[in-house]
């Protein structure tokens, strides 16, 4: 394990998580609340990777029929775009279900 800590920092990259209304956990709330989205930044190599939570093979939708059941169906972190992302964020910010359907479609595509 010494060698594996030498070539990658604890502190090499930062992650933002974001809640059911899209706005970004922090703080105690990183703990308490579900997170929906995360973005990480590398810090060494610069780049950003973007994850949405899924269910059944597509996005997770936390205003649908399992939304407040999200603790107990069986959810999974996919990468996706920075597109897919986007669509998806717009999504939880204004609850308009046609960009949810963008983002299902760039999803797919993914």
């Amino acid at each position: 394990m010494k060698y594996i800590e030498k070539l990658t920092p604890k502190d090499s990259k930062e992650e933002m998580y974001f809640g059911r209304a899209g706005l970004e956990l922090t703080g105690e709330d990183r703990h308490k609340q579900p997170h929906f989205a995360k973005v990480v930044k590398s810090k060494v190599t610069d780049s950003i990777t973007y994850y949405v939570q899924t269910y059944q093979g597509s996005l997770f939708d936390p205003q649908g029929p399992y939304g407040r059941r999200q603790k107990f169906v069986d959810t999974t972190t996919r990468r996706v775009s920075k597109n897919t992302f986007d669509f998806y964020m717009t999504y939880l910010k204004t609850n308009n279900s046609v960009y949810l359907t963008k983002a299902q479609r760039g999803f797919l595509n993914d």
